[in-house]
């Protein structure tokens, strides 16, 4: 199996288009190959968790991306950050954790991402259609997007997910794939009542089980 990057990707990379295009495009083919992929495909939207601060690295990661020049190319909304925007004043951490919390929220921004800051896109106007691709990072977005709306995403983390919003690429492996999606145990319900399987309940206990 071996992997290649089509021609504009090959011309990012190079840094035809700028240090920050080449940055994110970097780490987007060495996500590929360490995934086992054969190429990239394209992507409609984005999910960014690496916009909760979790410590220095996650700052001068952003800063870097930023400073480079780089823009999201496809609609990107953000997760969840450390601070209430709302009520600041009820913040009781570290003064310095929460200056950078702040200046990482402001990275994203200055990047092109919607400041939505929730886990939930999928309630903030971002549904992606049946069979479209996406690349979404936090986990309850990345089930509902491929379980309920039908879109297609793999599990993507923390810097891969800002770097596939800024080269509207990802790779083409995981959930992507459809040998990937089929269904491989089937569950047969005997004796469970309407009441219980009409409750959401129901669900995490099969899958506990």
């Amino acid at each position: 199996m071996t992997f290649r990057l089509g021609a504009r990707d090959e011309a990012r990379l190079a840094g035809e288009e700028g240090p920050g295009q080449q940055f994110a495009m970097r780490l987007v083919s060495r996500a590929a190959e360490a995934m086992g992929a054969k190429a990239l495909l394209d992507v409609v939207g984005a999910h960014v968790d690496a916009c909760l601060y979790l410590g220095p690295a996650t700052l001068d990661f952003a800063e870097r991306l930023a400073g480079a020049g780089a823009q999201v190319t496809v609609p990107t909304t953000l997760n969840v950050s450390s601070l209430d925007l709302i009520h600041p004043e009820l913040y009781r951490g570290d003064p310095d954790d929460g200056r950078a919390a702040r200046r990482l929220m402001e990275c994203y921004e200055e990047m092109g991402c919607r400041p939505t800051w929730t886990c939930t896109p999928y309630q903030a106007g971002e549904r992606p259609a049946f069979g479209e691709n996406v690349a979404w990072a936090e986990s309850n977005a990345i089930v509902f997007a491929n379980s309920v709306l039908g879109a297609r995403t793999h599990r993507y983390g923390d810097f891969i997910d800002i770097c596939c919003a800024v080269t509207g690429r990802a790779p083409a492996a995981g959930l992507h794939l459809d040998e990937a999606r089929r269904a491989t145990v089937l569950v047969h319900l005997d004796g469970v009542s309407d009441e219980l399987v009409n409750r959401d309940v129901l669900y995490p206990v099969l899958g506990g089980l």
